[in-house]
C-alpha cells in the first residue's frame, strides 16, 4: 500500500482559452489532497489492487478566489483484479474506473453545468506460449455514454460543447517475439 499527500502553491499556470485560441497565465492557484493505492495478492494466482484519491483545486487569488479549477474531478476510484488463469498462459484482467463530476474548461465562475460523474469498465484477456502472444480488450464493458472534456460558453449559460468519447471497443492483438 502506498498513500501520499500533498499541497501544491501554483502560479504562472498556463491555460489555453479555447474561444479565443490564445494562452495565458491563470491567476494563482492551489491543489491539495491525497493518494492512496494498494494490491493484495489473494492467492498464487489473484492479485487484487484499488485506488482512491481526493483533489481539490482553487484559485487562491483574483477575481474567482475560492472557486475551483476547471476539469479537476475532486474523487477518482479504480479497483481490478489480475487472475494468472493458467500458468501465465493465460491472464484475466478486469478494471473498473470512477471519477467525479467537474467543472468544463473555461468555467472559471463554476456556473455552467457540470461534466457529469461515471465509471467505465475494461477487461482484457492475453496469452503467452514461448515467443507467440495474443490479447483481447474489451474497454468500457457496458458501453457507457460519457465524455470527459467539454467548453462552457463564454458568453451564455448553459450552452457547452463536449466532446464525448467512444462507447465499448474491442482490440485483437497477436504476435511473435524473436
Amino acid at each position: 500500500m502506498q498513500s501520499s499527500i500533498y499541497n501544491m502553491d501554483l502560479t504562472n499556470e498556463i491555460h489555453f482559452d479555447p474561444v479565443n485560441f490564445v494562452d495565458y497565465n491563470l491567476d494563482p492557484t492551489r491543489r491539495y489532497g491525497s493518494e492512496t493505492a494498494a494490491t493484495y495478492r489473494a492467492s498464487d494466482t489473484v492479485l487484487l489492487r484499488g485506488g482512491f484519491a481526493y483533489t481539490r483545486a482553487v484559485f487562491r487569488e483574483g477575481q474567482f478566489t475560492g472557486n475551483d479549477v476547471p476539469l479537476v474531478s475532486r474523487y477518482t476510484a479504480s479497483a481490478g483484479v489480475t487472475w494468472n488463469a493458467w500458468q501465465k498462459y493465460l491472464v484475466v484482467d478486469a478494471t473498473v474506473r470512477y471519477w467525479s463530476s467537474r467543472h468544463m474548461d473555461n468555467d472559471q465562475p463554476n456556473i455552467q453545468p457540470l461534466i457529469p460523474a461515471n465509471a467505465t469498465v475494461d477487461f482484457k484477456a492475453e496469452w503467452g506460449y514461448e515467443h507467440f502472444f495474443w490479447s483481447l480488450s474489451v474497454n468500457n464493458v457496458f458501453d457507457a455514454l460519457y465524455y470527459d472534456y467539454a467548453v462552457a460558453s463564454a458568453t451564455t449559460l448553459g450552452v457547452f460543447n463536449a466532446y464525448p468519447l467512444p462507447g465499448r471497443t474491442y482490440m485483437l492483438k497477436a504476435g511473435a517475439t524473436f
